[in-house]
């Protein structure tokens, strides 16, 4: 039977596994397969059945994933919460589980691996991050027809749709590393003249991006010295006035912004005007003391490539400290 794609367990741990396994049961399997491929460094997984709560001798983990690969998964909603003798129970339960592919999967909400998964040798133990997890997502919703390689799966939009939700539940669950330290950088040749005219930043709906506090903007091969900070978003609206006021997703303040920008874009006859865009609302915070230089170069040459070519993320601390190329950004 399916599993409902927002739990109904109340304990923390079961809600939020059980939720993933929702909808990559959900999704084609080659989408499933490609996320759990990168959390878990393999390179051929293949997936069937997807339980919750199985239990073995001495050991109840948190769900499993079964074909001629068995992955089980423990999962931990807070740091420092992962226990020996737990995972040691489910490697012997294990042991049992007639597959040809093993892994014990501890998803956890740690920055490092656990002491505890350190000290196992068995290589059947891996240890994966929701910041992984939601950075393997993004990378599958970054995908599109005209740039996907033959070989990869694009998702449908119904899809999509999914897997957005998934890392929205995510981040609703504080499983996320600290956005107070995290700006968004994004790519910006029409996004910088317009948070000049706007004071916002727009792009395509329901594009998925971590928590961050601030955006910075790249573009003419630098970083801006404006680093306004990220007071709010909307994941889809319709840029016209009928639209935006009385919208029960806008605060007041929020709608009093966005429809002075609809009214300017109407005015000036932006293409943006009556698009369907998501908008994150901005305030002046930051302010660099220089524009930070791309030295970045590709991996055999030294070619000059750009360091931000759809967004990315760089430390708000590291950004402070003034850095005059962008290769100070990466260390």
């Amino acid at each position: 039977m399916p599993n409902p794609l927002f739990s109904t367990y109340t304990q923390g741990e079961n809600r939020v596994t059980s939720t993933l396994l929702a909808v990559l049961e959900h999704v084609n399997s080659r989408l499933a397969e490609d996320i759990l491929e990168a959390i878990t460094d393999e390179s051929d997984l293949s997936l069937v059945g997807f339980d919750n709560q199985v239990t073995g001798t001495d050991s109840v983990p948190d769900a499993a994933i079964r074909a001629s690969t068995a992955l089980w998964f423990e999962t931990k909603t807070s740091r420092d919460a992962v226990r020996r003798e737990q995972l040691d129970n489910h490697l012997q339960a294990l042991d049992e589980d007639p597959s040809d592919l093993q892994r014990l999967i501890v998803l956890t909400p740690d920055t490092r691996v656990p002491p505890e998964v350190q000290a196992i040798d068995d290589e059947r133990i891996v240890w994966a991050s929701f910041d992984t997890l939601v950075g393997s997502i993004e990378s599958v919703l970054e995908r599109d027809v005209g740039s996907a390689e033959a070989s990869m799966y694009v998702p449908t939009e119904r899809e999509a749709f999914l897997l957005r939700e998934l890392v929205r539940f995510i981040y609703d669950e504080s499983l996320v590393s600290g956005q107070e330290e995290r700006v968004l950088v994004v790519a910006a040749r029409k996004a910088w003249p317009e948070y000049h005219k706007y004071d916002l930043y727009f792009c395509q709906p329901n594009r998925s991006f971590k928590p961050v506090s601030h955006l910075a903007f790249y573009k003419d091969g630098e970083i801006k010295t404006t680093v306004p900070k990220v007071t709010g978003s909307i994941e889809s609206v319709t840029l016209d006035e009928e639209t935006v006021r009385g919208h029960p997703d806008l605060s007041q303040h929020q709608e009093s912004e966005l429809l002075r920008a609809v009214e300017l874009m109407r005015e000036n006859g932006s293409d943006r005007y009556r698009e369907t865009e998501k908008v994150l609302f901005l305030e002046e915070d930051v302010e660099l003391e220089q524009a930070i230089r791309n030295d970045k170069t590709a991996s055999d040459s030294n070619r000059t490539v750009a360091f931000v070519q759809g967004h990315r993320y760089v430390s708000l601390t590291t950004l402070q400290e003034n850095p005059t190329y962008t290769a100070e950004l990466e260390e």
